[in-house]
């Protein structure tokens, strides 16, 4: 799995930089390839081997052809990225010039996607690739639970990327209402909770949040939870709507699937 030596990769940049001047329109870019050995492939829309051919013979280097180039990529990830922005669907995405297409990674699954796209009459380009999220955890909260709580909040959106600072706190039921106590910014935020995250009861009849995909025991409320972060949250989030309306004002913060600590039974 090792790259090309520090010689070739200088003598790749400096070839690339003349390939980008004198193949423009035709050449796609540079990258490492193993076959078997680590070399440069410079990769060409048409005629690859003999465009190499004119500028190299180094066995350092081969070349590829297909893709596109970013110039002609660049205008279809701009459209849908503006065209699905104000949805909420995207979380990243790229434009991919060696396999030539545009790829999206969505917050929510296809079917729930495709709802969506009938109802604007989304035609989507055969360069524009996406990547669903899985369907949504059907399961939210126990029915023998659901007379002492006011919302069970959970995002309508699963985040494409989670940020990895390790964060933590008591989340308690208060008056019905989840929230926040024993963290860093104080107060007694209320909480949101991961898209997929369900309420339930474990073996000692405990309140519990099961499907955080933890190999530990399910978190309990009242106890100390840790949680990767921080995640934000939409106000354009229906379900943030409601637990604002059932549960008030204050702070939101969101925990996605936290993590519950050792316990010894």
């Amino acid at each position: 799995m090792a790259n090309p030596d520090d010689a070739a990769r200088e003598a790749a940049q400096a070839l690339n930089r003349r390939l980008r001047a004198a193949e423009r329109g035709n050449y796609v870019g540079m990258r490492v390839v193993r076959d078997p050995k680590p070399r440069f492939a410079f990769q060409f829309r048409r005629n690859a081997a003999a465009t190499l051919a004119r500028y190299t013979r180094d066995p350092r280097f081969t070349s590829r052809e297909g893709g596109l180039t970013t110039a002609e990529l660049q205008p279809i990830f701009d459209e849908w990225w503006k065209r699905f922005e104000p949805y909420r669907l995207v979380g990243g995405g790229a434009v991919y010039e060696f396999d030539g297409v545009v790829r999206f990674d969505m917050n929510i699954d296809e079917a729930a996607f495709r709802e969506i796209a009938a109802r604007e009459r989304w035609v989507l380009p055969e360069r524009l690739e996406l990547k669903f999220s899985q369907p949504r955890n059907p399961r939210s909260i126990d029915p023998a639970l659901t007379r002492y709580v006011r919302v069970f909040a959970r995002q309508d959106r699963r985040p494409a990327i989670i940020n990895q600072a390790l964060l933590g706190g008591r989340i308690i039921l208060r008056d019905g209402c989840f929230r926040l106590t024993e963290h860093d910014e104080g107060g007694e935020p209320l909480v949101i909770f991961g898209r997929d995250v369900e309420l339930g009861l474990d073996a000692d009849g405990y309140m519990v949040l099961k499907n955080t995909g933890s190999a530990r025991a399910a978190p309990r409320i009242g106890e100390r939870m840790t949680w990767g972060g921080p995640q934000g949250y939409s106000e354009a989030d229906p379900n943030v709507k409601l637990l604002r309306a059932r549960c008030g004002a204050d702070p939101i913060v969101a925990v996605g699937e936290p993590d519950g600590a050792p316990r010894i039974r």
